[in-house]
Formats: structure tokens, C-alpha cells, sequence
């Protein structure tokens, strides 16, 4: 039976605070109104409030605050105005402020972090802004606490320049962050004082680092154990790598990694069972409880799962020192309502929302889904439980601690598919048997690093003993992880519709090159970019179509900047085909793949001039170069160039091939070479593009990597402009980014993705 009533017959002051504070962070978003004009609203309607004692007007005053907070802290800030004092420009600038993040890696060998500026100048002007500033600094970067000085070029956050890849621009500015100091070299920053006296974050840092290496101590040869262990218990992610991760993903686990009402769920019990066997009383132990549940959150990086679970678990407990239990969807509600008081942008982190949605699902539907459990298993409720039989009592049992762990599975898993639909295009249908495992050997796993923690403390080997146990368990708990993650129909990503029949995406790569071809379903890689870039763009963006895997993948050369993904790609994704040209060449990437290819028996397909694939219905790619036997020394010239049809539009594909191709096509392939759009990267001579081949090929938009380095890579201004005097509209990728091409029955239309570019001009 129900402990509270139902949800619509319970006093929630809680949760309508938290109803009247979403709704004015959203209005204050959504309009562009001061921060007074929501301040003096606020005032009279709690004016009114307390005058004539009535609910509405409190609540009404309580979305005018949350939203006049808000503007404060977005549009007001001082982060705000240093950004709007910037502009887009990039500017050498120089400043002073404490570091107040720990640095995390950034590439090879730089590392980030955020600075409370104190001052700030550029051009002869100095500034005091307050304001706080993401700062890319070389390896070593500074510590928490630290007062630096440094020098360097500042700008505002740059945003994704590919479809799927992470938007850190948003991500920051939702954080207040708006730009960013570049630092060149480790000269031009220094410290001029080190972090010195109390401060708990820094003793919570120190912990954690402590922490982190306790738990390595005797299984340190196995690394994934180790960073597996470090994710889960500390929330420290960064070195687990990317493809365990998506398995977790994949599976509905990843909650082991994001410290939330699960971990903190177990800290509390850990700790009230070791204090009610010591023998201290309840008020007391919720009085040890609470800062520790605290403190654990801040140990884990203060996140706003973790801060919920803490605060409502605080709640809980507290409740368990009064004489009136605490209605959890209330503690749930002032949990939100708090995080929200401290950052109003909280309400737009994923996090906190698929966080809030899973308990939320969880109080609401976990309890209802064990009494239909119970009710179907149960004897006779008419039957007194001493009448039962011993087997009935046996399986009341199981039901109650099975039951209630499917239901919790089944509710979280409700809650969180929206987001996860939303955030990830993904359903895992392995989800619920995963957690009905992977769940109770989390805590186990739990529990025996505590004890592994507290034996640290005085010997090493204790801590050794209880970490190799823990190996075992965390060895367990990753081959289920792995077995379910391989089952047919695990999970299923759900992509977006394309928005025509034929829809090219050309990606952005900077001096590399790769893209994409959507048609009737299928989707095409033509090369795949650096490998760095695989899971920054190539994976996000295939999930967000519904895909895990291209149905054809076509390398054009060796060239480590347009296959370099590729070897990972085979390896963990598998394309349906793969597409080689007949030439061979020196390339050491090259000859990986195939090395990879013949390892997992996979068959390669290699095609010359003349061949058609046939990718859909309505689109076929015909290979125009290269022909069999012909001698290059360049492995540029030894590219594929191929021409898509798509029945109204037609696109040139030339990779980074040189002159001595052009020659060859115009002269053995001219009657093929008409095309509406050119898509060309640069060959490694750096020459740009021949006015007579262009004239052969007749376009009416050419599509052209740039990027800043190396030199050879840089736009040439003279060749755009003899190209535009042509009536050609040329779309550079150092300005569009990444350019999405939709061909529709009519026509077709090019837009950039960076500046929003496009063409034909839209009426």
C-alpha cells in the first residue's frame, strides 16, 4: 500500500516553487526584456502576496525573481559585457585573475581551465569585468587557487563547424563563459601567487587525487580497470575510453559514470550501516550522514546530479529525525529548486534534466509498477501470510526485492527516453536486463572500494586486497556490459527524417576532407576525415541520422587527413562496403586499413574508371579517374574522382588532385565532366584549381577546403577572383564550415553550416 496519497491529492509547495521558477527562467530566455523590467514585478506582486495571503501572487513573484536572476546571470553579467567589449574580433590581450577549475587536457599537449579575471586589457585599454574566461594554456597549466598573469589572443568561443559535432559555444555560455585566451607559449604566463591557505575545494581535489590513486594501488597493470573504477566511483571520466563508454551508453548504464541518486543512494547507505553498527544513535548518524553526502558531491565535481541526490537525500534523513516523513516528488522539487537558486542556466544542462525526469519517473511510477508486480504473484490477499506455504513465502520474497528492482528499471527507463531520444537518437532495449545485473554489482563494487579507501588509509596491501577483489567484480560487471551491448537489437538509434531525396554533406575538416551522401535511406561516406575527428563529428553525426554505420565507404587516397578515421571506423562500425581505387601507394595508412580489413575478413572493392555505384533509386556515383595502369608519383594524383547523378543536380568530387589529373580528364573524360556544383580539396602543391578545367566542368558553385595551416592550404584571393568574374559562387570552408547540399526533384540548395550562408540566394 501506498505510503502517501496520490499525486494529485498532496500538498507540493516544493514543486510548484520550482513550476513558477522553470517558467520564468524560459520567459527570461525567450524574450530579450532587462533585468528590471522583471525586478519591479517581482516586488509588487510579493507585496501582494503577503498582504492579501494568497498562494498565486507568491508563486507569480517567485517566476519574476527566478527571471530577473537570470538576466543577471546571462545577459547582464560581467562575462556578457567583456564579450559584447570584444566582439568578434581577435585581439592580443593581456590579464590577471585566479584560476578557479582544475585544468583539464585540451589536444596533446594543452590544457584548459577557467580564470576569474581581475583585469584585463587589450589596445591600451584596461578593464575590471569580473567576468570569467576560458583559458588554453600549454601543459603545465596552473592549479586551482593559483594568481596568474598572462598574455594572449582573445576571442569569443568559436562554435561547431560540422553538423554533430559537440556546440561548446553554447555548452561555455550556458556555463558564462563567452570567450576564450589562447596562450602561445609557457612564457607568456606566470604565477605570481600560489594558492596558499584553507579552502575545501582545494582539500576535496586533493582527496579525490588521493582517492584515485588508492583505488589503482595492486591492479595498476590493468588501466581500464582502473579508469572503469575511477568513473564510477569519483566521476572522473576522461580516460575511459570512447568506445567502452558508448557501450555503457548503448546498454542504459551509463548512470554509473554521472554520480547521481544511485552512488550518493549507496554512500548514505554504506555510511548509516557502518554508523548503526558503531553503535551511534539516529540523530547523530544523520547528523555525520549529511556533510558527507555533501562533501561527496563536491569531491565528485559539485555536478547537479549529485547535488540533487545529496540535497534530497539530506531531506530524506532529516525527515527520519521527525515525526512527519517527507513527500519524496516535494524533495525532489526543492532539490531542483535550490540548484536552480545557485545558476538559473542549470535548467538547460542535459544532466539536470535527464537526471530530474529519471527520479521524477521513478516516485511517480516505480511504486505503481511493484503492486501490479506483487499483485500478479502474490497468493490469495484474502489468505492470511501465516497460512502461506513455504514456497509462496520463497517467492513473495524474490518478488518483493526482484520486483521492486524491475520496477525502478522499467520507471527510469521511461523517464529517460525522451532525453535520450532527444540528446543521443537512441533506444536501448538492453537497458532493463543490464541494470537488473549491472545494478547490484555496482554497489558491490561500491561498497568493497569504501572499504578499500578506509583500509588505504593505514596500509597499502589492506587497500591491494580489497582492489583486486574489486577487479574481479568490475571485470564481471564489464563483460555483461559487453555481452549486452553485442546482443541483436541492443539498442537502435532513431535518426531525423533528410530533408530532400538526395541530401550531400560536406564536411569540414580543415585541411583534411570527407562527406556524406543520404539517399533513400542509405548513407555513403566518400572519405572520413582525420581520426581525431571520428568521434567529434563522423559517429555523432551518423547517429543523428539513425545510423551506427555508413552502407558504403569510399577512400579516394591515402592521405591520413581524408582516411585517417577509417581504420577505427572498420574496426568498431563495420560499412557495408568499401570502396578502393585499383592504384596503389606508399601510404602507411593505407596499408593499415587493408592490414585491418584482411584481420576481420573483410573483402575490398576496387573500382577504375568507367565503373558505376549504384547507391539508391536516385543517386549513382560513376568513377571518372583513375584508369587502370597509369604511373603517378604523387599520391594526390593517384585520388578517385568521381561524379554523383542525382536527376537534377549533379556533383564533381575531386579530392586533392593536381594538375596532371585535370589534364587527363579533360582530355580523356570531357563529355562526362559537366557538373553543377565542384567539390575540391587542395593538392599538396598548394595551386589552386585550373580556369580551363573549370570552363570544362561549367559549375554553378564550387565547394572549397581552406583552412590557415599549413601554407599551402590557404585560400588564394586571385583565384577567387578570376573564378567570380566567371558568374561561379564559391563557397570556402574556412567561412561556411561545413556545407550541406539538398537536391530536390526542382534544383538543389547549398548552405553553410558555420555562417548560415546560401545559395541559390533564399526569396
Amino acid at each position: 500500500m501506498s505510503v502517501h496519497p496520490p499525486i494529485n491529492r498532496q500538498r507540493l509547495p516544493f514543486f510548484g516553487l520550482l513550476l513558477a521558477a522553470v517558467a520564468g527562467i524560459l520567459i527570461a530566455d525567450f524574450t530579450d526584456w532587462p533585468s528590471l523590467g522583471f525586478l519591479i514585478p517581482a516586488i509588487l506582486l510579493a507585496m501582494a502576496g503577503v498582504v492579501l495571503v494568497r498562494g498565486p501572487w507568491i508563486f507569480l513573484s517567485v517566476a519574476c525573481a527566478f527571471a530577473c536572476v537570470h538576466v543577471w546571470q546571462t545577459r547582464e553579467s560581467p562575462s556578457q559585457r567583456l564579450a559584447d567589449s570584444v566582439g568578434d574580433e581577435k585581439i592580443l590581450a593581456m590579464a590577471k585573475g585566479r584560476v578557479v577549475t582544475d585544468p583539464v587536457p585540451y589536444g596533446a599537449m594543452h590544457e584548459r581551465f577557467t580564470l576569474a579575471v581581475e583585469e584585463i586589457g587589450w589596445e591600451g585599454r584596461t578593464l575590471f569585468p569580473s567576468a570569467r574566461v576560458a583559458v588554453i594554456a600549454p601543459i603545465p597549466a596552473p592549479a586551482q587557487g593559483d594568481l596568474v598573469s598572462l598574455t594572449g589572443s582573445l576571442q569569443e568561443i568559436a562554435g561547431p563547424r560540422n553538423p554533430g559535432e559537440f556546440d561548446a559555444r553554447a555548452w561555455m555560455a550556458r556555463s558564462g563563459i563567452f570567450n576564450q585566451i589562447e596562450v602561445a607559449a609557457a612564457e607568456d604566463m606566470s604565477i605570481l601567487r600560489k594558492a596558499s591557505g584553507y579552502s575545501l575545494i582545494r582539500l576535496a581535489n586533493r582527496s579525490r587525487e588521493w582517492m584515485e590513486k588508492t583505488l589503482r594501488l595492486g591492479i595498476s597493470e590493468d588501466p581500464v580497470v582502473c579508469d572503469f573504477l575511477a568513473g564510477m566511483v569519483l566521476g572522473v571520466t576522461a580516460s575511459i575510453p570512447d568506445s567502452l563508454q558508448q557501450e555503457f551508453r548503448n546498454t542504459g548504464t551509463f548512470h554509473l559514470f554521472s554520480v547521481s541518486g544511485l552512488h550518493v543512494g549507496m554512500i548514505a547507505l554504506i555510511l548509516w550501516q557502518a554508523l548503526k553498527m558503531a553503535g551511534v544513535s539516529r540523530p547523530w548518524a544523520v547528523a555525520l550522514i549529511i556533510p558527507s553526502l555533501f562533501f561527496y558531491a563536491l569531491l565528485t565535481g559539485w555536478k547537479p546530479s549529485s547535488l540533487r541526490s545529496a540535497t534530497m537525500s539530506a531531506i530524506f534523513l532529516i525527515g527520519l529525525t521527525a515525526s512527519q516523513r517527507p513527500v519524496p516528488i516535494n524533495s525532489l522539487g526543492a532539490a531542483a529548486f535550490f540548484i536552480l537558486v545557485q545558476w538559473t542556466n542549470e535548467i538547460f544542462n542535459p544532466g539536470f534534466q535527464l537526471s530530474f525526469l529519471v527520479v521524477a519517473a521513478i516516485l511517480l511510477l516505480a511504486l505503481p509498477l511493484h503492486d501490479g508486480i506483487r499483485r500478479h504473484v502474490h497468493p490469495d490477499p484474502f489468505v492470511p501470510r501465516r497460512l502461506w506455504t513455504w514456497c509462496q513465502k520463497q517467492s513473495a520474497g524474490l518478488v518483493e526485492g526482484l520486483g521492486g528492482l524491475v520496477a525502478v528499471s522499467v520507471a527510469a527507463w521511461i523517464g529517460s527516453l525522451p532525453l535520450t531520444l532527444y540528446y543521443f537518437h537512441l533506444i536501448s532495449f538492453s537497458a532493463l536486463p543490464a541494470n537488473l545485473l549491472v545494478v547490484p554489482l555496482a554497489f558491490l563494487i561500491m561498497v568493497t572500494a569504501v572499504l578499500a579507501l578506509f583500509g588505504g588509509i593505514f596500509s597499502v596491501t589492506v587497500a591491494a586486497i580489497f582492489n583486486n577483489a574489486n577487479w574481479l567484480f568490475s571485470q564481471i560487471l564489464l563483460w555483461v556490459i559487453h555481452l549486452m551491448s553485442c546482443l541483436p537489437y541492443s539498442f537502435v538509434y532513431v535518426g531525423r527524417p533528410a530533408p530532400a531525396p538526395v541530401v550531400v554533406t560536406v564536411f569540414d575538416f580543415g585541411a583534411g576532407g570527407g562527406a556524406a551522401i543520404e539517399s533513400d535511406g542509405a548513407i555513403w561516406l566518400l572519405d572520413c576525415g582525420p581520426k581525431w575527428q571520428l568521434d567529434r563529428v563522423i559517429l555523432p553525426w551518423l547517429r543523428s541520422r539513425g545510423k551506427s554505420a555508413p552502407e558504403g565507404l569510399i577512400l579516394t587516397h591515402g592521405d591520413a587527413r581524408h582516411i585517417g578515421a577509417a581504420e577505427e571506423l572498420i574496426t568498431d562500425n563495420r560499412p557495408g562496403i568499401i570502396v578502393e581505387s585499383m592504384l596503389d601507394d606508399r601510404s602507411s595508412q593505407r596499408q593499415r586499413i587493408k592490414q585491418t580489413m584482411e584481420e576481420l575478413g573483410i573483402p575490398k572493392s576496387l573500382h577504375r574508371a568507367g565503373d558505376l555505384l549504384r547507391l539508391s533509386d536516385s543517386a549513382t556515383l560513376k568513377i571518372l579517374y583513375p584508369p587502370t595502369g597509369i604511373l603517378r608519383n604523387v599520391a594526390d594524383d593517384k585520388a578517385l574522382v568521381v561524379k554523383l547523378d542525382a536527376g537534377s543536380a549533379s556533383i564533381l568530387f575531386l579530392s586533392d588532385t593536381g594538375e596532371s589529373v585535370w589534364e587527363w580528364l579533360r582530355a580523356n573524360a570531357a563529355p562526362e565532366l559537366s557538373a553543377d556544383v565542384i567539390v575540391k580539396g587542395t593538392p599538396r602543391s598548394g595551386i589552386p584549381l585550373d580556369l580551363e578545367f573549370i570552363d570544362a566542368v561549367k559549375p554553378t558553385l564550387i565547394i572549397s577546403t581552406a583552412a590557415h595551416f599549413p601554407e599551402s592550404e590557404r585560400m588564394d584571393v586571385a583565384w577567387l577572383e578570376h573564378v567570380g568574374k566567371r558568374g561561379i559562387r564559391v563557397f570556402r570552408q574556412d567561412v561556411t564550415g561545413a556545407v550541406r547540399i539538398e537536391i530536390q526533384p526542382s534544383g538543389f540548395q547549398a548552405s553553410g553550416f558555420y555562417n548560415g550562408e546560401q545559395f541559390p540566394e533564399s526569396e
